[in-house]
């Protein structure tokens, strides 16, 4: 309408970077029902601003200062609907992805370029004062860049590395690394150079590919409390430094194991805040409120001590007993196929399971395989299958789930690992449940993808733990009062209750663990009470606790409350 107005009027529009009474008032203009689209603008009026290579004032600061706060609430909501949705398609993805990871080049750009000029003529320039503030939005933009690429499972990009260094180290040189300073005037807490430093090395050493998004983005949250009290040095103390980092070297910080010190290095020790996540998992075993203890009201238990256990084993200070790897990684290529989803992998299991009993001569005592793939299909079992079954040729065994075969690279006791080429629908995700059949067992195992890490631009290293090698697919049934109304094709299901496709999975170990069931998410409540058939004996069980959680399914424990013969 302004530009309209201004042409009518007979006016040039002025451009949006001339000052920055100008650059607000387009600020106000963006199409803010489009995110995406009002922070690519803004990016794109950012990388003009750098393109103009003009030299630097205290007004045309300004202007670079607005925009990049003008796009402060747009980056919170992309960050928040890329965490929300990790189920989105891989278009939606990209854009959200690639939307932010442009704005943070385009502003880190323009900072740098700002520092460096300063850097290059310090007696002519005209921002000397604003230096703090500019060297502190770039470290942090990197940081926050390099935690962009972990949610992708990527390390940081190298010349990052060497970039935020130059930066710490320029900060120490103009003595203003440990100034309290506030960001943005909105933040509620100040933060320094060092800390912004340290958060963006401390985060960097967790990313193994083994934790999600959300867990990443959870504990950037808790890193300013957690490195509070924490300093770099300069000599090192070999009896009490844990980690150390190098300024002129393209990568991260690492654990000290024989290090040759010399003046460009940095150390700093974890005891402190070890003592902070000892601290913190007690107040919350003891019922502390996670928001209270700053940890933010996304904490949620029993989830929230897992990672707080994680984090802890990561930054242990050496002279603790960190645990090492339980089973050694050996080569072997070996052909495996891999199922997903729980339905289609209680259809593999439950073939498995009535191959074994017919194998023993044994007579099926809950649904046949083809009751079950009726019930996968359409919710019920159709009349032609219950003929077919009264025919006495239900037990006839064939796979119909489609699966993939893949071929795994190393192997342990714990599970299996291997090189994927990304998948059409995209459906690689940490906590994903898979089925998995080994070449030469010749029956279903359950597994887990615990790591991810992308190695190139079209493949990714996948690592799988078998939590189960012997599964037993289960029917659970509810209660007869629990009435789900709903039509299908045309027929209405009145008191029908359909059956719920889970895994049984035996305890083991040592210490002995208690059976398990995994089910879909949805069907999972605290108390619920269901039963099911097998081996001619009904059960009567009792859902107790979650005690892990996928993407769509959980693990959780139970209790059998009575038992009784099946009858006839």
């Amino acid at each position: 309408m302004l530009k309209f107005l201004a042409t009518s009027l007979g006016r040039k529009p002025q451009h949006p970077l001339t000052d920055l009474h100008t650059i607000s008032r387009w600020l106000e203009d963006l199409p803010m029902g489009d995110s995406v689209e009002a922070l690519d603008e803004i990016a794109r009026q950012i990388a003009e601003y750098s393109d103009q290579n003009q030299a630097t004032t205290k007004e045309r600061l300004a202007v670079l200062t607005t925009l990049d706060e003008g796009a402060q609430a747009l980056l919170a909501r992309l960050r928040g609907q890329y965490l929300q949705n990790p189920r989105m398609s891989r278009v939606v993805e990209s854009r959200l992805w690639n939307a932010v990871a442009n704005y943070y080049q385009e502003i880190l750009r323009a900072y740098h370029t700002h520092i460096m000029e300063y850097i290059g003529n310090p007696g002519g320039s005209k921002i000397a004062s604003t230096l703090p503030l500019l060297t502190a939005r770039a470290l942090n933009y990197f940081g926050l860049d390099a935690k962009w690429s972990y949610y992708r499972y990527t390390q940081a990009n190298t010349k990052l590395w060497k970039r935020i260094h130059n930066l710490y180290h320029f900060a120490e040189y103009e003595e203003f690394d440990t100034h309290a300073l506030k960001l943005y005037a909105e933040d509620d807490a100040e933060t320094s150079i060092t800390r912004l430093y340290l958060q963006a090395l401390m985060l960097e050493t967790l990313n193994t590919g083994s934790l999600t998004p959300r867990q990443i983005h959870l504990i950037e949250s808790w890193l300013p409390i957690l490195v509070s009290g924490v300093h770099l040095e300069r000599e090192f103390k070999p009896a009490r430094h844990v980690f150390y980092v190098s300024l002129n070297e393209n990568h991260g910080a690492r654990r000290i194991r024989r290090v040759e010190p010399n003046e460009t290095q940095r150390y700093w020790d974890t005891y402190g805040l070890k003592e902070k996540l000892d601290h913190l998992r007690g107040q919350l075993s003891a019922g502390a409120i996670p928001a209270k203890l700053g940890l933010t009201e996304d904490c949620k238990l029993p989830a929230c001590l897992e990672l707080l256990d994680r984090i802890a084993y990561f930054w242990a200070p050496t002279g603790i007993k960190r645990v090492q790897r339980v089973f050694e990684r050996k080569h072997a290529m070996k052909s495996i196929e891999v199922v997903r989803g729980l339905n289609d992998i209680c259809v593999n299991v439950y073939a498995d399971n009535v191959s074994a009993r017919c194998a023993q001569s044994e007579v099926s005592d809950g649904l046949s395989y083809e009751e079950m793939v009726d019930v996968h299909l359409y919710g019920f079992v159709t009349q032609r299958t219950q003929t077919k079954v009264a025919q006495g040729k239900g037990e006839k065994i064939a796979h119909r789930v489609v699966h993939e075969r893949w071929v795994m690279e190393n192997e342990s006791e714990a599970g299996y690992g291997a090189h994927i080429n990304d998948q059409t629908d995209d459906w690689l995700r940490l906590g994903k449940l898979v089925g998995l059949k080994p070449e030469k067992k010749g029956h279903w195992n359950i597994g887990v993808i615990r790591r991810l890490r992308r190695t190139q631009p079209n493949q990714q290293y996948v690592g799988i733990e078998v939590i189960s090698e012997r599964p037993l697919a289960l029917f659970l049934r509810a209660e007869k009062t629990e009435v789900r109304p709903l039509t299908i094709d045309g027929i209405d299901p009145v008191g029908v209750v359909f059956p719920i496709p889970a895994l049984f999975l035996k305890g083991t170990g040592q210490p002995a663990q208690s059976d398990v069931l995994i089910l879909q998410s949805a069907e999972f409540a605290s108390g619920r009470e269901l039963w099911f058939t097998v081996k001619g004996m009904v059960y009567h069980i009792r859902l107790k606790h979650a005690l892990e959680r996928g993407d769509d399914w959980l693990r959780a424990s139970f209790e059998v409350l009575a038992k009784h013969a099946a009858s006839n």
